[in-house]
């Protein structure tokens, strides 16, 4: 529906949110208030939704909140990876490393480099460095960029 809008602005976007969502949101909780006599799960779905009515249209209020959190969902999808991940490490020293591991993975995509080619420059180089040179081997610095940027 969001693609669908024609704007400029922030105004003009709540303008058409106002004048193209607020009417199926008002039928859908019409609806939803129309359904007679609910059990279980549909129930509780239903007064869940009712219960969370004002919080959705805060979306008429606010041009910047997206209509979706599905792209929000995605960035968190890998931290919770992690973390199921970590479940079977069998030490506490596993679970350091797989953090270690998947904070350069996700450090080095928002530094929009190739992961493997990242890794292969980490593994290439590391094991000649001294503990002091560590930094230049970050995702944010310069020849890493260089090197690694996708």
């Amino acid at each position: 529906m969001e693609n669908e809008l024609v704007y400029q602005t922030e105004k003009e976007k709540r303008q058409q949110r106002i004048t193209h969502v607020k009417p199926l949101l008002d039928r859908f909780y019409q609806y939803l208030g129309s359904i007679t006599s609910p059990q279980g799960r549909l129930c509780a779905a239903i007064k869940n939704a009712l219960r969370l009515r004002t919080r959705v249209y805060r979306i008429l209020e606010n041009g910047q909140i997206p209509l979706s959190n599905n792209s929000l969902e995605g960035e968190i999808r890998f931290t919770t990876l992690v973390r199921k991940n970590c479940l079977f490490a069998k030490s506490i020293r596993g679970v350091e490393a797989n953090a270690i591991y998947y904070t350069l993975v996700a450090t080095a995509k928002i530094n929009k480099l190739n992961v493997y080619k990242y890794f292969k420059y980490l593994f290439d180089r590391l094991p000649n460095q001294k503990r002091s040179d560590i930094e230049a081997f970050l995702p944010w610095a310069e020849e890493v960029q260089q090197v690694c940027h996708n």
